[in-house]
């Protein structure tokens, strides 16, 4: 399992993107992360079980905590891991834009997920090679 922290603003939101993990192997670790952002047992359940297929991933976001953590499963070519890691950034862009009290509509938007898309390639770079 990997992870990568992407700081947006100065130290003013922190976006964990959690990846190459195996639910199966990696299952303990993960749910004590899902717990510390709030999510259920059950909920934490129907996470693995989404994550545990291919081209998926959910995204957690607690603005009390300031934070987003993007889970990316398995996926079938680099292309499908970053169409999932931009789906997943969106969401984690809602969160950050509402807390900064600002609209979906315009640039910082669209500043924000490019900001995301970029640290996430230029950390991870080719995510299906070993």
């Amino acid at each position: 399992m990997r992870t990568e922290y992407i700081n947006i603003g100065d130290d003013d939101w922190g976006v964990l993107l959690i990846y190459g993990f195996d639910v199966d192997v990696d299952y303990d670790e993960m749910a004590a992360q899902m717990r510390s952002f709030g999510l259920s047992e059950g909920g934490i359940r129907r996470a693995m079980n989404v994550l545990s297929k291919y081209n998926t991933g959910m995204c957690v976001s607690v603005p009390d905590l300031r934070m987003s953590a993007i889970y990316v499963g398995r996926s079938t070519s680099s292309g499908e891991f970053y169409s999932t890691v931009i789906h997943e950034c969106i969401h984690a862009a809602n969160a950050i834009l509402e807390w900064y009290g600002e609209d979906w509509v315009g640039e910082p938007a669209a500043y924000l997920v490019g900001y995301m898309t970029k640290a996430v390639v230029e950390r991870v770079g080719e995510p299906c090679r070993d």
